[in-house]
């Protein structure tokens, strides 16, 4: 039965990690557990839904016994937080009953057979690459947020990975806005993935934004793989065949008006904004003037707001009318102290990308000027 020692802290890291992956939705009373194992020098912890989320970490430990056993991730969860720093002995009998002690502090917790526990399938036949785990933090930043949240429509809540011709694409739209992010890659196959945008928020959190060490990715047919040191992330994918994104994205031989502009005062300016727009679904107006970009929203119920900011203007004047929230989800990710805003007619849906580098574009719907 299992019988290891571990460190408070790792088990409290590994732990916060690890229970993030139970839904707590599942009709099997089981997989709100946290399985653990001990084997060889290490602990193993993992937790799954079985469609979306599974993570898999270990921690080193001092092995006396190998096996395994299930608890309840909300018990295992508290406990780990609240136990004295030190040295934490785990222990299970054959009741399926875990003791944890560490100081003083002894709890023994009911658990579930391991054998009832389930796993996502192991995955084979994989596309495989890796990406500094900078840059795949990069390129989820910048594209997850614009994937919808509405499951009636599975397609649209993941993010699309494209790889071909030594090429990564991800893609994500809720219809209303779409983000695209491109970036070398080593693979030269061909393999497209839509990959929950559940997973990828928790992949998020344990990617290091500073780090150059690698993030290892496979595809298959059916499932995702992350591993990032000592945690790997596994996902079903969503089936079925993405939007086309291509034809969403206007022709630039089209956007005849372009708007370079402070990234910071933009979005400044639109959290201004927006303290108005927000009672009229985040409407915000933009009007080009001839000293710069002219932003505005009304609400019959709480007022007007208007404010100028410098911009560089290209071609003729327009007025256009953009969800202020949308605009600034993309700010924030972009990267880049200038954005320009590229536009063919009010109506028409306009272009912002970073003004320095050409991998990154976001489509956002217009609303009508009211």
């Amino acid at each position: 039965m299992l019988n290891a020692k571990c460190s408070q802290d790792d088990l409290y890291e590994v732990v916060q990690t690890v229970a993030r992956g139970v839904s707590g939705r599942s009709t099997q009373p089981v997989q709100n557990n946290i399985y653990l194992s001990s084997q060889g020098d290490s602990l193993r912890l993992v937790a799954t839904d079985l469609e979306y989320v599974s993570i898999d970490a270990t921690i080193p430990a001092a092995v006396a016994d190998e096996g395994a056993i299930t608890v309840p991730a909300r018990y295992l969860t508290a406990i780990a937080s609240s136990l004295p720093g030190g040295e934490v002995s785990l222990e299970a009998n054959e009741s399926d009953t875990m003791a944890i002690a560490c100081g003083s502090a002894s709890y023994d917790i009911r658990g579930v057979s391991a054998d009832d526990f389930q796993m996502l399938a192991e995955i084979s036949e994989a596309v495989e690459f890796s990406l500094p785990q900078s840059e795949l933090h990069e390129l989820l930043r910048q594209t997850a947020f614009a994937a919808s949240d509405d499951e009636t429509r599975p397609i649209l809540t993941g993010v699309l990975f494209a790889v071909s011709d030594s090429k990564l694409q991800l893609v994500a739209t809720d219809t209303y806005r779409l983000a695209l992010r491109s970036s070398d890659s080593e693979v030269k196959h061909e393999q497209r993935a839509i990959v929950s945008v559940r997973v990828l928020n928790e992949l998020l959190r344990i990617l290091d934004g500073e780090s150059d060490d690698p993030a290892e990715i496979s595809l298959a047919g059916t499932l995702v793989q992350f591993k990032v040191g000592a945690i790997t992330m596994a996902s079903r994918l969503i089936e079925g065949e993405f939007p086309n994104y291509e034809k969403v994205i206007p022709d630039e031989e089209n956007l005849d008006k372009r708007i370079t502009v402070s990234t910071e005062e933009l979005d400044s300016a639109l959290r201004r904004a927006l303290i108005v727009a927000r009672e009229d679904a985040n409407r915000v107006v933009l009007r080009t003037t001839d000293s710069g970009l002219q932003i505005t929203a009304n609400s019959p119920d709480v007022g007007h707001v208007e404010e100028d900011i410098p911009a560089k203007l290209e071609g003729d004047p327009i007025e256009t009318a953009f969800n202020a929230q949308y605009m600034l989800q993309m700010l924030d990710a972009a990267g880049s102290d200038e954005v320009t805003i590229t536009l063919s007619r009010p109506l028409e849906p306009g272009v912002i990308r970073p003004s320095d580098r050409d991998d990154y574009i976001y489509v956002v719907m217009p609303m009508q000027i009211m």
